[in-house]
């Protein structure tokens, strides 16, 4: 069998070296400047016979102005593309149009300062975590144009990226803080998850039910449809929204906040005990002070020791055993998610409310019994969909790190973007046929 050759293209001409520099079809080298550190290379289009687009007749050349773009550097050198347009103007009397300029969206945008390909760099360079200024540091240029190009840029991918969430089939909602407007006050975004693929759909400047309902309603029908499970915290707000705007999404309270919440119910009590038997908030040699880690730790992760010193910290500063009795309920909620059989499970989430609001028990386990019955239904459904809400909580670490490596943000539109772009998964192929004119 013969083998194809490969050829390779070589070329010595300086005009040519260049001309591969620039690599636009109907785009020629003017000339190659050098300022100092700055180097400029001009361009210009390659026009024959230009048409006037409203009447149809020929077209003449009025002015070539100049603009300069920031380009990609060369060899580490910064460079500027600079564009020697074509003002044009129709001699026609009869035409109503009198001059315009000829664009080109593959060189750069009309309002842009960056060059398309420098500008669909930059984004890339973004969403992968860079920051802003140190991407502007290596352009040669300022924050606010490299910012001003991921936004455009971004926003367009975002807006272009269709198929995106074509495979979501769960989702979560969380909220997350955006930024601090007085000392008791802050503001709070929702994130929009995908807890199957772990990427954030979107994100909603407000956690209100009015604004989440109406993000969902804007959705399409075929993407609503393909919605089996909704993941959330114990949130009144998120789970009115599921049953308002997705009344046919299993909906699943997340095991995380379940536990979290059982163990909130036992530090409470031990902490009432604590200051009932002692009259004081808990000091390092008090029994039930010492035992407050230990009390958090699971019942098989504990040694024989750490066994035998939780016993006898609760037998000396526990007299009633709430205390006790509270740690088996918190032991009692992770049986309950170590359990296979949905079934099964049911059953121990209904017996567990039912022990928990009884007379006799303590008040903060009536409280956490309370809680329990009100989501008792979206609790059990992990056992149905096995889905959680830690994806949405993981995104959120990605989220606040854009904060910390953007030293927080007031633009929520820039908080936005640069968001998903990061943690979004957008296809960054579809880059490439983006044009913003």
């Amino acid at each position: 069998m013969k083998k194809r050759q490969k050829s390779t293209f070589v070329t010595s001409d300086s005009s040519k070296i260049v001309q591969a520099l620039v690599g636009f079809k109907d785009v020629r080298v003017v000339q190659y400047e050098r300022h100092g550190p700055h180097v400029d290379l001009v361009i210009e289009q390659v026009v024959d016979h230009p048409l006037c687009s409203d009447c149809g007749g020929r077209a003449r050349v009025k002015e070539r102005p100049l603009a300069r773009y920031i380009d990609l550097p060369v060899y580490g050198q910064a460079m500027r593309l600079v564009w020697r347009k074509h003002r044009m103007w129709c001699p026609s009397t009869a035409c109503p149009r009198q001059s315009w300029v000829l664009t080109d969206p593959r060189i750069a945008g009309a309002s842009s300062r960056v060059t398309t390909r420098a500008a669909k760099w930059a984004t890339v360079q973004v969403g992968k975590g860079r920051t802003v200024s140190e991407v502007a540091t290596e352009l040669g240029c300022d924050w606010h144009t490299i910012n001003d190009a991921v936004t455009a840029y971004g926003g367009a991918l975002l807006d272009a990226d269709r198929k995106r969430l074509n495979k979501t089939t769960a989702i979560g909602l969380d909220e997350t803080s955006f930024m601090r407007l007085t000392n008791r006050h802050t503001s709070y975004v929702t994130t929009v998850c995908d807890v199957d693929h772990h990427q954030i759909i979107d994100l909603l400047p407000s956690r209100d039910f009015v604004d989440v309902a109406a993000y969902i309603n804007e959705r399409s029908v075929a993407w609503k449809r393909r919605l089996r499970y909704g993941a959330l915290d114990m949130s009144t707000a998120y789970a009115a929204v599921y049953n308002v705007m997705l009344p046919n999404v299993v909906q699943v309270v997340d095991a995380f906040h379940v536990v979290a919440l059982t163990n909130r119910a036992l530090d409470a009590v031990r902490r009432r005990i604590q200051h009932e038997q002692t009259g004081h908030r808990g000091r390092k040699h008090d029994p039930l002070y010492r035992a407050r880690r230990v009390l958090l730790v699971g019942e098989e992760r504990l040694t024989d020791t750490a066994a035998q010193r939780l016993s006898s910290l609760l037998a000396l500063g526990d007299p009633h055993a709430e205390v006790a009795i509270a740690y088996r309920i918190k032991e009692r909620i992770r049986d309950f998610y170590r359990e296979t059989n949905p079934d099964t499970a049911r059953v121990m989430m209904t017996d567990l409310v039912a022990h928990c609001r009884h007379h006799a028990m303590p008040p903060e386990l009536q409280r956490l019994g309370r809680t329990l019955q009100r989501w008792r239904d979206k609790i059990c459904n992990y056992h149905h969909a096995r889905v959680s809400n830690g994806p949405t909580e993981a995104l959120n670490n990605l989220i606040k790190r854009i904060k910390r490596i953007g030293f927080g943000f007031t633009n929520f539109h820039n908080y936005r973007i640069r968001a998903l772009l990061y943690a979004g998964k957008p296809n960054w192929r579809v880059l490439g046929s983006i044009t913003i004119k």
